[in-house]
C-alpha cells in the first residue's frame, strides 16, 4: 500500500459501494438502533453513578444556582457541570427528572462518535471502510457497557473525539499545519471537554500531539496545534468554570479540586491506586469483538505505521498510545477512563474488514453482514429483556415512592447518611439530608414537629448508640440481592435522651 503523505491513500472502490451519505446513514441508524431505544425506567431504572449526574441536575432546577451544582444539598464540585448543565435543560424540558432525559446525552453522544469515525475513516481509505469502521465503534463492548449510561464517559469521549478529529483531517494527509477552522475546531473541543471532565480533556490531546511529535521526531505538530490564537477558546471555556469555583468557594473550593484531579492521579485520594497493567489487559475485551480482528491484522497494522510517511496511521497510534502512557502513569485507574483512546482501534478495524472484502468479495460481505446483525441482535436482547429484568433497584425504588407518599407533607423529610444513592432522584417531595446522627440531631432540635427520616437499616443501628431512635414506619422488604444492613427503613426521629425526659417530668407532676 502506498503511503505517499501529500494526499490520502483510499483502498479499492468495488463495483456498488456505497456513497459517502448513504454509508452514514446506514451508521447513523444502526448506532441509533442500539442505544436509543429502552432507556426509560421500564427498562432500568438509574444506577447510582448515575445520580451523580441526575441528582445535581434536579438540585439545579430546584435551587436556581448554574454555577456551583449541588449533590444532597452541598456544592459538588468533583465533577464539572457540562453534562449536569445539559441534563437539567433536558429534565426542564420534559417536566422533571426521568430515565430517557438523563441517559439521552450518553446515547446522542455514543450515535454521533460513531458517525465521527466513519467520517474519518472514509477520508483516509474509501466509503466500504467508513461504513465498517462506524459500525465496529457501534458495536464495541465498551460503546454499549457507557453509551446507554447517564454518565459522564461517552459526551466526554466524543468531545475528545472531536478535538483529535482536526488533527487527523489536517496531519493524515501530510499537512503540517492546522486550518483556521480546524484549530478552532480543536480548542473548543478541548475547552469542552475539559468542562465535561476537568484536565483530562485537555491532557490527552496534548500527549497525542506530543506522541506524534515523537513518531515525526518533529516539533512542528506542537506550534500547529498550540501556538494559535484559538488557543484562547480552549483556556477561556475550560478554566473559567473552575476559576469561578475558586472564587466562589474559596479554599473549600481549591481543595476540592486538588483533590479531585491531582490526588487521584497521584495516588492520594481515598480511592486509592490500582494495578499499571490495568489498561493492557482492560482494553483487548472492551474492544471486543472487533479486538480478535485487530489482532489478526497486527501484523499489518505494524507494518504499515513504520514508515515515516505513513501519516494517518501515526497520527492514529499517536492517539491511542499518548493517552495510554498518560493514564498507565496515573495511580487511579478505571475501565472506563481508556474509553476515549479507543476510537482510532475502530478505524483501523474498519480498514482490515475492508481489505477483507477486496479479498474474498461476497463471502466477507456476508460474514460481516452475519456479525453485525448478531450483535445488534443481542444488545436489543440484553437492553430490553435481560437488563430489565435483572434491574435489583426497581423495588426500591417502588417502596420509596410508597413509603414516602405516607409522609405528611407539612413534615420535614430527612434523607440520611445514604451516600451515592439511587434513592435520591426518586423521593417524590422536597427533602433535606444529613451524613451523620450528630447533623440529624441538631436538625431535629430545631425542628417544631415530628421530624421523618429515610436511612438505612444499619444507620438506624448506628443513629441509636448516639442517642437517637426512631419509631419505624415502614421497612424494605428482603429480597436476595440486598444486604440486610442496606434495607431503607422510613420512620419518626425519636431523640430518646429529650424525649425520655419529658416522659419524666410528665410523669413527676403526675405525682
Amino acid at each position: 500500500m502506498s503511503h505517499d503523505h501529500g494526499a490520502a491513500t483510499q483502498l479499492p472502490s468495488p463495483q456498488g459501494e456505497l456513497s459517502l451519505p448513504a454509508a452514514l446513514a446506514v451508521v447513523l441508524l444502526y448506532a441509533a438502533a442500539i442505544y436509543l431505544p429502552f432507556l426509560g425506567g421500564g427498562s432500568r431504572t438509574l444506577t447510582r453513578h448515575e445520580v451523580l449526574i441526575s441528582h445535581p441536575a434536579l438540585q439545579v432546577l430546584e435551587n436556581g444556582d448554574w454555577l456551583i451544582p449541588h449533590y444532597t444539598g452541598r456544592p459538588w464540585v468533583d465533577k464539572p457541570p457540562l453534562i449536569t448543565w445539559v441534563t437539567a435543560g433536558l429534565f426542564a424540558l420534559t417536566g422533571g427528572c426521568n430515565e430517557v432525559a438523563a441517559r439521552l446525552p450518553a446515547a446522542l453522544s455514543a450515535v454521533a462518535l460513531c458517525v465521527l469515525i466513519a467520517a474519518l475513516t472514509a477520508r483516509f481509505y474509501g466509503n466500504r471502510a467508513g461504513l465498517l469502521a462506524g459500525l465496529v465503534q457501534a458495536s464495541c463492548v465498551y460503546m454499549y457497557m457507557q453509551g446507554r449510561l447517564g454518565e459522564i464517559d461517552m459526551p466526554f469521549a466524543v468531545l475528545v473525539a472531536g478535538a483529535h478529529a482536526p488533527l487527523l483531517w489536517h496531519w493524515g494527509k501530510g499537512e503540517q499545519r492546522l486550518s483556521a477552522l480546524g484549530a478552532w475546531t480543536f480548542h473548543v473541543m478541548v475547552g469542552l471537554a475539559v468542562l465535561a471532565k476537568g484536565p483530562l480533556g485537555a491532557i490527552l490531546p496534548v500527549a497525542t500531539v506530543l506522541c506524534f511529535c515523537v513518531f515525526q521526531r518533529a516539533l512542528w505538530p506542537l506550534r500547529a496545534a498550540l501556538l494559535t490564537p484559538a488557543l484562547f477558546a480552549s483556556v477561556a471555556i475550560g478554566l473559567s468554570w473552575h476559576v469561578a469555583v475558586v472564587t466562589r468557594l474559596g479554599w473549600f473550593g481549591f481543595e476540592r479540586l486538588w483533590y479531585t484531579y491531582f490526588a487521584r492521579a497521584a495516588g492520594l485520594h481515598h480511592l486509592g491506586s490500582q494495578n499499571p497493567l490495568l489498561y493492557f489487559y482492560t482494553i483487548p475485551w472492551l474492544v471486543l469483538p472487533w479486538s480478535i480482528v485487530l489482532l489478526a491484522g497486527a501484523r499489518t497494522l505494524a507494518r504499515d505505521a513504520w514508515p515515516r510517511s505513513a501519516w494517518r496511521e501515526r497520527v492514529l497510534w499517536a492517539w491511542l498510545l499518548g493517552g495510554l502512557v498518560v493514564l498507565t502513569l496515573t495511580a487511579f485507574k478505571h475501565k472506563h477512563y481508556c474509553i476515549p483512546i479507543l476510537p482510532p482501534l475502530s478505524i483501523l478495524c474498519g480498514r482490515l474488514l475492508a481489505e477483507h472484502v477486496e479479498r474474498l468479495g461476497r463471502v466477507a460481505q456476508r460474514l460481516q453482514f452475519v456479525a453485525f446483525a448478531v450483535a445488534l441482535a443481542a444488545f436489543t436482547a440484553v437492553s430490553g429483556w435481560t437488563m430489565p429484568a435483572r434491574d435489583h433497584r426497581r423495588e426500591t425504588v417502588a417502596f420509596v415512592r410508597d413509603a414516602v407518599a405516607a409522609v405528611p407533607s407539612g413534615e420535614p423529610l430527612y434523607l440520611v447518611g445514604l451516600a451515592q444513592s439511587a434513592v435520591y432522584v426518586y423521593v417524590p417531595r422536597p427533602c433535606a439530608y444529613a451524613d451523620t446522627p450528630e447533623e440529624l440531631a441538631r436538625a431535629a432540635e430545631r425542628a417544631d414537629g415530628p421530624v421523618w427520616v429515610l436511612t438505612t437499616r444499619a444507620n438506624v443501628d448506628a443513629g441509636a448508640a448516639a442517642g437517637l431512635a426512631m419509631d419505624v414506619a415502614r421497612v424494605e422488604p428482603p429480597r436476595r440481592k440486598l444486604p440486610e444492613g442496606e434495607a431503607l427503613v422510613l420512620g419518626r426521629l425519636r431523640i430518646a435522651s429529650r424525649e425520655d425526659a419529658a416522659t419524666e417530668e410528665r410523669r413527676d407532676g403526675g405525682t
